[in-house]
């Protein structure tokens, strides 16, 4: 038999809580098992919302809720009770009311909070309502789920809204620093009274789960966009009015710089999550996270000019005059304190339990558009999303047939494309002849030649793009600025190339960096890290998400080209980090060209030595290069377009051949006998 569920969201007059209550009345199942299964084998039943109750201090008036929620009010589906969780009359009236009958389960989603900036002002408040009241709603579903008077189902399922405030950055002290890589395991060193509350929440969370006095799970929010309605003070505020004015047709002055990147997610992928969570059975919960139920969510490194070029991208040609100018006045200390903050997330537990993967800069914007298209400017339209011969994680798309009868494209993803051989690679393919597609030669269909430049800083992208256009091809590109280290943002920088050209055929993982030479005694740590991860990890990142799309399109296969050195077989001195991370590149490409051979996804590795790049003025320095004796000697170079002509004479090959090392460098630079 089917059980009912009544929901209580506190928080639930706020956006978030609007959009939790808006899904909950459009598909109102959820599963509150206990197993993943039951004893014999079938599917746990579903149960559904019969009830949604919304709590909150202050609700805004009917004709300003969320379409859905002011039908669910208008139709007895939804009652919002005013209050605050500090009350502990109004947490047990809240409690005891809601769901007064036996035989109906309760669940809470405590959304409701002090934010941060209230947070800093209103010590009190602050530790009223975001941690006294907590534990006073805890204790109130605690005694729901041991009172002797009734026999109810389970405990009361409590999912709680966690934040990455939790864990401080930006202090020297701090365990972590903005460029780490957060996870589950971060330690809590909260910089602010709202983290402070919120890692306790956490802690009281996990306690009365592992009691059983609750059936608890947590999400770690990042900063939620694009938030609908009126702008609020919140310093990250202005990453969702950067998309939201924009498409309402009002100009925006912004006070962040254009570039600087911040951990987001999409509404919808947060409502999602949320629900995933809930409805994980409480054995999969104790099986995955143990004595600690908070994880982080997914979330996206997008800058203010990433969702403003994907809001622009997203409008039709014709509706981009009814678009909303943005201009930026930047305030510098905030910039560096939203800089400051980390970007980098390992989600890894929340994916592991089903909730999904971060959405893109496209999803953000068209998820927007769908929700609250009342909120979009008169006459504004939205363009026809490219379809997609892949997602992200390589999974396929049934709707292409196996010929791919409708694309011409041969795409390539070239990384560190805004200078030096990255440059010189994207103007060389831009004049084709490389990447043979069999079925495009069988059909007489002339190859179109796309090219996706990533790197950090856009406007090298643009100059690059710029070039591509004064050569004698007609190539296509898509610029997608990007920190390859970081997995999130690569994922998304591959779903770009698939959601714009279709597929992907080669990739020319070129992104790298250097320091100048520094003996291995004084030579630091965070260089150190610093060069492997450019050098290295990110290299593995943007192949791992190649070959999952290579080997999922139809036609099916591509090539991935690793961009290694000379330093990989023959060292120089004061080179530690990037001679380790070079060397590193070599066991990546053995083992991709290895593991590619079932996949159709032919991989090599060029070692260039002593090309004029940015990269090689810092090993050659004003005076020349250490050698191994101990004197300097300025060697000779060779050009960025000779480099280029290697890369495009290995892509040209087929796919049924490889060229799986390569060394091409200056004649008369010392390499045989160097060392």
């Amino acid at each position: 038999m089917t059980g009912v569920v009544t929901v209580i969201i506190t928080g639930g007059g706020g956006f978030l809580g609007q959009c939790l209550a808006s899904s909950l009345l459009s598909d109102p199942k959820v599963s509150l098992s206990t197993t993943a299964a039951d004893d014999d084998g079938t599917e746990p039943e579903e149960s559904i919302v019969e009830r949604i109750v919304l709590a909150d201090v202050a609700f805004p008036p009917e004709d300003e809720l969320q379409p859905a929620v002011a039908r669910g009010v208008r139709d007895g589906k939804i009652e919002c009770r005013l209050g605050s969780v500090a009350d502990e009359s109004f947490c047990s009236s809240l409690v005891e009311e809601s769901s007064p009958s036996s035989s109906s389960s309760l669940s809470v989603f405590h959304l409701g909070a002090v934010m941060s900036g209230t947070g800093e002002s209103d010590f009190d408040l602050c530790m009223n309502v975001n941690l006294r009241g907590t534990m006073t709603l805890l204790e109130r579903c605690r005694s729901r789920s041991l009172s002797s008077s009734s026999a109810l189902p389970a405990p009361v399922r409590f999912v709680y809204a966690s934040a990455g405030a939790t864990v401080g950055s930006g202090s020297p002290t701090d365990y972590v620093t903005k460029d780490d890589t957060i996870t589950d395991a971060a330690r809590s060193t909260p910089h602010t009274t709202y983290g402070m509350t919120k890692a306790c929440g956490e802690l009281l969370l996990s306690d009365y789960s592992r009691r059983g006095f609750v059936d608890g799970r947590g999400a770690r929010l990042p900063t939620v966009v694009v938030r609908a309605g009126r702008p609020n003070a919140a310093t990250t505020g202005c990453f969702s009015g950067v998309v939201r004015e924009t498409l309402g047709g009002i100009d925006s002055i912004l006070p962040i710089g254009p570039d600087v990147k911040h951990a987001v997610t999409g509404m919808r992928n947060a409502v999602d999550a949320l629900r995933t969570l809930h409805d994980l059975p409480t054995s999969r919960v104790e099986e995955a996270l143990g004595y600690d139920r908070t994880v982080f969510l997914p979330a996206t490194a997008l800058s203010l000019s990433d969702l403003e070029d994907a809001t622009k991208d997203a409008v039709s040609p014709l509706s981009r005059k009814l678009l909303g100018r943005v201009e930026y006045t930047v305030d510098e200390f905030l910039s560096g304190v939203v800089g400051g903050f980390p970007t980098r997330i390992d989600a890894g537990r929340a994916r592991e339990l089903g909730v999904g993967p971060p959405p893109t800069p496209e999803d953000i914007v068209r998820d927007y558009a769908a929700s609250f298209p009342e909120a979009l400017a008169p006459g504004l339209e939205l363009s026809p999303k490219a379809a997609s011969a892949a997602s992200a994680d390589g999974s396929e798309n049934k709707d292409n047939d196996d010929d791919d009868d409708d694309n011409n494209n041969v795409v390539a993803v070239i990384t560190g494309a805004g200078s030096g051989i990255g440059r010189a690679v994207a103007l060389r393919l831009a004049q084709g002849g490389w990447g043979p597609r069999p079925a495009l030669d069988q059909k007489k269909k002339t190859p179109r030649f796309c090219l996706v430049l990533a790197g950090r800083r856009k406007v090298p992208l643009e100059e690059t793009a710029a070039l591509v256009q004064l050569t004698d091809g007609t190539a296509s590109t898509s610029i997608v600025s990007v920190d390859v280290t970081d997995e999130t943002a690569v994922r998304n920088l591959f779903q770009r190339a698939v959601d714009t050209y279709g597929r992907v055929d080669l990739l020319f993982n070129n992104a790298g960096t250097n320091v100048p030479p520094v003996d291995v005694v004084d030579y630091s740590v965070s260089d150190f890290r610093r060069i492997l991860d450019t050098n290295l990890t990110a290299s593995f990142l943007c192949a791992r998400e190649a070959m999952r799309i290579m080997s999922s399109q139809r036609p099916r296969g591509g090539r991935i080209i690793n961009n290694g050195s000379i330093s990989a077989h023959r060292p120089r001195p004061g080179g530690v980090g990037y001679t380790c991370s070079k060397h590193g590149v070599i066991g990546l490409t053995k083992t991709l060209a290895l593991e590619g051979r079932r996949l159709d996804v032919a991989v090599g590795q060029i070692d260039f030595g002593n090309v004029t790049t940015a990269v090689s003025d810092l090993t050659q320095g004003d005076m020349g290069a250490p050698q191994a004796d101990g004197t300097i000697l300025r060697e000779p170079q060779m050009s960025d377009a000779d480099a280029a002509d290697t890369v495009a004479a290995m892509a040209a090959l087929p796919l049924g051949a490889n060229v799986l090392s390569m060394t091409v460098m200056a004649t008369n630079m010392p390499y045989v006998g160097r060392g």
